[in-house]
């Protein structure tokens, strides 16, 4: 998974996504797809992550499981944000988005990730329109 990582990070620094303007075309047909699979794999590393210290029976240094889960959403939200004010990529906010609000509804029933959980999806959104609106003034 970190391989898959890396390869899609230097990918989509070699297209410059978020960089000069390109045609509709490559923008929707190369552009999107690669940011929408880089958002969906940096989820799913940042999951497998978790899985395999999980599988490692890691104690967490004390810390309570449902403060790991919060710690994992702001790192994710930390890297979101910086994709958001260097790229102004809308695709893979939505990606992280959607993510934030798929692990809020899978645990709803847990208030200490839940909560956390939609706030940062919804802070994305916010950071993520006005990056875009900053990017469109400037273009």
């Amino acid at each position: 998974m970190l391989v898959l990582l890396g390869s899609l990070i230097a990918i989509y620094l070699r297209l410059g996504t978020g960089g000069a303007r390109v045609s509709a075309a490559e923008t929707w047909l190369v552009r999107v797809p690669f940011s929408i699979y880089l958002g969906w794999v940096t989820v799913a590393t940042i999951a497998n992550v978790t899985s395999l210290l999980d599988y490692l029976q890691w104690g967490g240094w004390g810390i309570a499981p449902e403060i790991w889960a919060v710690i994992m959403l702001v790192a994710g939200a930390v890297i979101t944000a910086a994709v958001i004010f260097t790229r102004g990529d809308v695709a893979y906010v939505l990606v992280i988005i959607w993510a934030f609000a798929g692990i809020a509804v899978k645990h709803a029933a847990t208030a200490t990730v839940a909560t956390p959980a939609w706030l940062l999806a919804a802070l994305l959104a916010m950071l993520g329109a006005v990056g875009w609106f900053l990017r469109r003034r400037t273009a």
